[in-house]
């Protein structure tokens, strides 16, 4: 009988201690994961602005040389057009994260051991908050990733509030003089879209990438009422001016333009909020001129 009762004790405190064993190791790997990468390499622009705004920045050992914000991310001649898993490889990260899959270089770094995540450009702004949160998870910084996402969120609501109590404008973004431009099916374009604008290229975009090229008639004839331009070039809005018929479209004619750095106009991340900010700025600008 003793014994029966010793096997019954024993038992229980097996099954006791394997429970135990099991939460012991399932909350020391939420305390202490393994897998949070401490050698990251960001070969996007877009990618390194969100990493260091979520307090990443510190396990970033390289980014590529199109990355120039914020000042202090390491940059390097890597390329994010070109990649080279060779130079990649020399510097031993654990974790490589792209927009871009050029040449397989994914596989590549796979095949090798490197970890990699592939993130392409975001379609609209839902998209560059998943991302955030995303890449906060994956790096250890879910808790910045979340702050730096309800921030955003609040910040684009009340510009989405205010651009609503006004007149819808017709926008053109002019991404090059080439007349491509960005319509709603691209994340800048939601961006119009989401602070009300009307935005022309959205008719010429029938096959939906996102960046339709335009004709200088169809621009003419759809007469926008706000144009932005993404360019260093400080002469730019001159050789708008100096284009057969542009002087009289009204966003000229009411000197209704935004021009902005390539970078602020180019890219998903946390900047994306200064961009429609500063698209709002020059609308209640023109609003008070014209009261």
């Amino acid at each position: 009988m003793m014994f029966i009762e010793l096997f019954k004790i024993e038992k229980k405190f097996k099954l006791f201690f394997f429970l135990l064993l099991f939460f012991f190791f399932s909350f020391s790997r939420t305390l202490f994961p393994e897998d949070i990468p401490k050698r990251i390499i960001s070969l996007s622009p877009s990618i390194t602005e969100i990493l260091f705004s979520i307090g990443a920045g510190s396990q970033v050992i390289a980014v590529d040389s199109f990355s120039n914000y914020p000042p202090e991310a390491p940059s390097t001649s890597l390329s994010s057009m070109n990649p080279n898993m060779e130079s990649i490889a020399l510097y031993n990260p654990d974790l490589v994260i792209l927009s871009y899959d050029i040449g397989d270089i994914v596989k590549g770094l796979n095949t090798v051991g490197i970890s990699t995540i592939l993130l392409p450009a975001a379609i609209n702004f839902d998209d560059i908050i998943s991302q955030i949160n995303y890449l906060g998870k994956k790096t250890g910084n879910s808790y910045n990733a979340s702050e730096v996402s309800k921030k955003m969120i609040s910040e684009m609501t009340k510009l989405e509030n205010l651009m609503n109590e006004k007149k819808s404008l017709k926008v053109y973004h002019e991404i090059d003089e080439n007349y491509y431009s960005a319509s709603s099916k691209s994340f800048i374009g939601n961006v119009y879209n989401m602070l009300n604008f009307i935005n022309i290229a959205d008719e010429v975009d029938t096959s939906g990438t996102g960046y339709p090229k335009l004709s200088a008639e169809y621009i003419l004839s759809s007469n926008p009422e706000f144009i932005v331009v993404t360019t260093n070039d400080e002469r730019y809005v001159e050789k708008l001016k100096q284009r057969p018929g542009w002087l009289e479209i009204n966003a000229i004619k009411e000197n209704r333009y935004l021009v902005l750095t390539p970078d602020i106009g180019s890219r998903w991340g946390p900047r994306i909020v200064d961009f429609a900010k500063e698209i709002v700025d020059v609308v209640k600008q023109d609003n008070k001129k014209t009261k």
